[in-house]
């Protein structure tokens, strides 16, 4: 423990990492302004369908004094400048210390999209990215005027002061050399102000038109297609299938074997996906999961003696010779069902494996590949894409881990697209939960006493392992968490009296 906090305690510091293009200029780590005037921002949270590649933009537009009909966006390299302790701690409850939340997540490059906070991350950072580019922006103007830079402002993409105004574009390379004020201005007042306001969305030309890239909708040299059948839930190993039928399919090339799956690889997706189905594979189960067994688990914890997770006041004293009321609830697992089924594409080149796919957690997804591989993270590069929908599942990482094992094995360039039920199959389905809720009621019927018993699977301890299995430190986190996982029963303490 006491290694990991001075590790935690010890200061870094982390530089931009942002691709910039010939005459390109970048300011820190979240803009660049192209000699045309183009803005660009770079959003590193996963975009599906909830807008953050418009509202994130439009912050450091509105900052900046852009003109929004010049603003674009691009997807944010993996960097620790991105991280999201906010969404670590809100998806990781009680796993690590509050103090050590921010450093920890920045220091292993947690870049996360989840628990909508998006916004309440990345508002702040990114307005003070626009008002550090407007002031250097501004203070470059102002020494080819001769004049005071305060005395400068930005409106619709140029510097203006008095009568005289520059396009951003003209003096974006000069004023990357300028230093950022100590006491940086920010915009204040209602004027002309991109924030609040309806802009058109940034990523919306490119699905209308069909340009926008999703992981299914790549396509690389000499690619190849695959499909995959994994064993259910309790799958102890593959144990046969019908290799023969399947190569008997017009445009078979693979079989690619694991313990738990079998994937066929074909010159097309139909192809592959037919091999798959003549190859009627087989597998051991160890324990049988169903509904039945679900509930005798739930029964089994809610009458067992628990975690106590939060309390208030003297119980004891209000229940003691009262009547009570008391009721039993229950809800059965929930399918994400996200309109766009887990794909992603992998290609090996140059001592490096790529793979391009929708994810929310990119380096906790590059660490699982190069792991699977047996090989450098460095050596990892991932590409995020659109997603089609989420609802957390694109937090998963099994499908890139699948795809990268298939072309190693296979030699070129490989798209693996689950097929619709084997996404709902495997998905990380919300978790099963019963509860007992016993009152006391007062005379004019409002509670004055209060128990909640809820039984459910520790979703967030799990979640924890299953993608950080090898940090030390959320090990160490989750041993001294214990049994009661706060993330298992969130939203469950009614927010009134």
């Amino acid at each position: 423990i006491g290694l990991i906090v001075a590790w935690a305690a010890w200061p870094r510091t982390y530089l931009p990492n942002l691709p910039v293009r010939e005459g390109e200029a970048a300011f820190g780590a979240w803009l660049k302004i192209a000699p045309d005037g183009q803005v660009t921002v770079a959003v590193p949270q996963c975009e599906y369908g909830q807008g953050v590649f418009t509202t994130l933009p439009q912050i450091v537009a509105d900052e900046l004094g852009a003109d929004w009909r010049r603003v674009g966006v691009e997807q944010a390299p993996l960097n620790p400048l991105y991280a999201n302790a906010l969404a670590a701690g809100e998806l990781f409850p009680g796993v690590l210390p509050e103090r050590l939340r921010a450093t920890h997540a920045q220091r292993n490059a947690l870049v996360l999209t989840g628990a909508s906070t998006s916004m309440r991350q990345f508002a702040e950072p990114l307005r003070e990215a626009g008002a550090a580019a407007r002031a250097m922006l501004c203070q470059a103007a102002a020494r080819r005027w001769g004049v005071d830079w305060t005395a400068c402002d930005t409106a619709n993409g140029f510097v203006v002061h008095d009568k005289q105004k520059i396009g951003f574009g003209e003096i974006a390379v000069a004023a990357a050399d300028e230093a950022v004020p100590a006491d940086l201005p920010l915009r204040e007042g209602e004027g002309a102000r991109l924030m609040g306001e309806p802009v058109p969305r940034l990523d919306a030309p490119g699905k209308v038109t069909g340009s926008a890239n999703f992981a299914a909708d790549i396509r690389l040299p000499d690619m190849v297609f695959a499909a995959i059948r994994q064993g259910p839930v309790g799958t102890v190993k593959l144990h046969a299938l019908d290799e023969a039928a399947a190569r008997k399919v017009p445009g078979m090339l693979h079989i690619v074997k694991n313990e738990r799956w079998v994937a066929a690889v074909a010159n097309n997706s139909w192809a592959a996906q037919r091999a798959l189905d003549a190859m009627k594979p087989r597998f051991e189960v160890a324990t049988n999961v169903d509904s039945a067994s679900i509930q005798a688990a739930l029964d089994a914890a809610l009458n067992g003696d628990g975690s106590r997770i939060d309390s208030e006041g003297d119980l004891s004293a209000t229940f003691k010779g009262a009547r009570v009321v008391t009721a039993e609830y229950r809800v059965g697992v929930a399918l994400h069902a996200a309109i766009e089924p887990m794909a992603a594409t992998a290609s090996f080149a140059d001592g490096r494996c790529r793979i391009w796919m929708a994810t929310q957690a990119p380096g906790l997804a590059r660490a699982a590949v190069a792991d699977v591989l047996g090989m450098s993270a460095s050596n990892v590069v991932i590409h995020p894409v659109f997603a089609g929908g989420s609802f957390g599942q694109n937090l998963e990482h099994a499908v890139a881990e699948q795809v990268a094992l298939i072309a190693r094995e296979v030699g070129k360039p490989v798209q693996l697209t689950w097929s619709r039920g084997e996404t709902c199959l495997h998905d990380r389905y919300r978790a099963p939960a019963a509860a007992r809720m016993t009152a006391r009621l007062g005379s004019n019927g409002a509670v004055a006493g209060w128990l909640a018993k809820i039984a459910a699977p520790a979703s967030g301890h799990e979640l924890a392992k299953r993608l950080m299995a090898g940090d030390g430190a959320v090990a160490a986190g989750l041993k001294l968490a214990g049994s009661g996982d706060p993330a298992a029963v969130a939203g469950a303490r009614p927010p009134y009296r």
